[in-house]
């Protein structure tokens, strides 16, 4: 069939394939035994289809001879238990001698290519960290301590940075140290933390060396992965790579805000970037099915992809697999190879996106607000203090944000944050003083920046800093917090903001003004907090800091949003009902802005003029867009 099918994906207007990431089996059917007869095939038929490739190395599956012969490989799990052949995913990124496995298949498949004309870059691996993103084998133990006396020098330091004294914890050989085992209460926090911070650059590790092995075959190679799992910080593993790739599935997700903070995860991490896997049907493994797309769902799917910043776009898959683990994850034909009106609809898409300019592909995003998010703390809160029963204030304020039609992107402590005018760092307890410097530029060159509750509460440690709340964010905020508790889930206090009702939720503050101004109080006879601060505002040279005492869920964000908006004279992109994504993009010569109807409804949008491109037709302030339609409207 491969004829056959190479033919149909060019005639559906593909101009590349993605191949190998799970062949290892049929690369190395026995230890040192290499085949290459059917993707040497592959890639001469590709370059006489005029097809290019992107070539994936298969080590996150690897063959039943690998762990039978070497059983040391295996992940284990929390209680100790190897994760043993019959999966994908179960080997340690720690393993020297997976790592050695890895590097030979790795470099044959280099030496085998690396004058192969279609093959222009190159996935690594798959998915790190997809399923399990954790590992307690004898090798992780090994690797951690290796990891540790290479960061802390001396176990004093370490014992210094865990607080090892409590409890009697005290080390005082490094083999005294294994990773985060079962105990009859908590395990220490710092070492948790450390914990995550090892596997993320175990990972990261593990694909430099891949990286190194293809760009020292072939160094115009361009080197990429797919999609950010857990306990793997992402802007540093951006580093290890030439762009960025994410695996988009939208149908894990209730809501089109929901799927769409992965896309907007994706430009924070490489703009543009690029969709090894955009759903191509209902998905589904061997527990669950998915609803299947309706008519017109694929093609919004994938131009949602485009509006944010994807330059390069790879249906998953080609063909529904008839066997094994995902024979229920649907691709652009099924098994009886019959044309389809899902592959319909990725042909159709194809027409429609090769007659768009090219400075559309290009043109950057809009600057308005940013959320801050921080690798150290969102482990902290998802992994070692989850304690606050509150929604995850990242994801709901770029839903809220996104429905609201204003541009948001994400940032990092690393990112530059010029140009944004406001930045919202919701409850980053961890701070450190560089971080806490770039605030201070941002604001004083104007800005606005919203800081929440429990905000400064720590060092990069997780130690509780010596000093009053919120730490090194006293100055810049102009508060102190005097006093705190710990809502139930569910339970708010209500603040009144400009007379009106704002519930917070989770930890709630009572401050004390040390030079900023109170903008909402407490409301009602709660005796830790009443008449108290709730919110305040403290210019700081040309701009200000908000700090909010507690925690928001998705109505008192929306809410404080439209307060932001008025304060710093942003206005929607459009006006639109929330099933209408807006996302507007600036060349230096036109806006592009990208609308998406994500309802079965038509639905109409205001205060929008210029040139549709896919149907080129006049905008004149009103545009109707049909079910699950998609419009590119070009103006100044």
């Amino acid at each position: 069939m491969l004829d056959d099918d190479l033919s149909r994906v060019r005639d559906a207007g593909f101009n590349y394939v993605r191949i190998g990431e799970g062949a290892w089996a049929y690369f190395e059917p026995t230890e040192g035994n290499f085949r290459f007869d059917l993707f040497d095939k592959t890639i001469d038929l590709c370059a006489k289809k005029q097809l290019k490739v992107i070539f994936g190395t298969p080590t996150y599956a690897a063959p039943a001879w690998v762990g039978h012969k070497y059983p040391d490989v295996y992940r284990w799990d929390f209680n100790r238990t190897p994760m043993k052949h019959g999966s994908r995913r179960n080997y340690s990124y720690a393993s020297p001698r997976y790592n050695d496995l890895s590097d030979k298949i790795t470099t044959a498949l280099a030496n085998q290519y690396k004058k192969a004309k279609p093959i222009f870059a190159w996935q690594i691996d798959n998915e790190f960290n997809c399923h399990m993103d954790v590992s307690y084998a004898p090798c992780d133990t090994i690797a951690f301590r290796g990891w540790l006396k290479n960061k802390y020098k001396s176990i004093d330091a370490l014992n210094a940075a865990w607080g090892t004294r409590f409890w009697s914890q005290v080390y005082d050989d490094w083999q005294q140290i294994d990773l985060p085992h079962p105990t009859a209460p908590y395990n220490n926090p710092t070492h948790k933390l450390d914990e995550s911070r090892f596997i993320s650059d175990t990972v990261i590790t593990y694909c430099r060396r891949q990286a190194d092995i293809l760009r020292a075959a072939n160094p115009k190679w361009q080197i990429t992965h797919n999609a950010l799992f857990g306990n793997v910080d992402g802007p540093a593993l951006v580093k290890e790579l030439d762009f960025w790739c994410h695996d988009q599935s939208p149908r894990f997700w209730d809501n089109w805000h929901g799927y769409a903070f992965p896309l907007v995860q994706s430009r924070s991490l490489g703009f543009p970037y690029g969709i090894l896997e955009q759903q191509a049907g209902p998905g589904g493994q061997m527990a669950y099915l998915q609803e299947t797309p309706l008519p017109g769902q694929l093609r919004l799917w994938a131009m949602q992809t485009f509006a944010h910043g994807a330059k390069l776009l790879s249906f998953f898959n080609w063909r529904t697999c008839p066997f094994g683990s995902e024979q229920h994850w649907h691709g652009l034909l099924d098994a009886d190879n019959k044309d389809t009106r899902r592959l319909a609809e990725a042909a159709s898409l194809g027409k429609e996106i090769y007659a768009l300019p090219k400075e559309v592909w290009d043109a950057p995003h809009e600057k308005s607000f940013a959320v801050l998010r921080d690798y150290d703390n969102e482990i902290n809160h998802s992994r070692i203090n989850p304690y606050v029963k509150s929604p995850w204030e990242t994801g709901v304020w770029i839903s809220e944000l996104l429905k609201a039609h204003v541009p948001v992107d994400q940032l990092w402590p690393s990112s530059d944050f010029g140009g944004y005018k406001v930045i919202i760092a919701p409850h980053l307890r961890m701070t450190d003083a560089a971080l806490v410097q770039k605030y201070d530029a941002f604001v004083r060159a104007g800005g606005t920046l919203v800081l929440g509750a429990q905000s400064g509460l720590k060092d990069r440690n997780l130690a509780v800093v010596k000093s009053t709340p919120p730490g090194l964010l006293r100055k810049l905020t102009g508060v102190e917090v005097e006093d705190w508790t710990n809502l139930k889930e569910n339970h708010t206090r209500i603040a009144l903001l400009d007379g009106k009702t704002l519930p917070l939720c989770g930890m709630v503050e009572r401050m004390k003004l040390r030079g900023a101004t109170a903008i909402a109080h407490w409301a009602g006879d709660d005796l830790l907090l009443q008449d108290a601060p709730a919110i305040t505002t403290h210019d700081v040279g040309r701009g200000k800091v908000i700090y909010v005492g507690g925690y928001l869920n998705e109505a008192s964000c929306a809410q404080l949003a439209q307060y932001l908006m008025s304060g710093v004279e942003v206005k929607p992109v459009v006006d639109a009902g929330v099933d209408v994504e807006a996302l507007s993009r600036r060349s230096t010569r036109w806006r592009y802005v990208w609308l998406l109807n994500h309802s079965a409804e038509p639905q109409f949008v205001e205060n929008i003029v210029g040139r549709e491109l896919l149907t080129d037709t006049v905008v004149d302030g009103t545009l109707k867009l049909k079910a699950f339609g998609v419009a590119i409207v070009q103006g100044k």
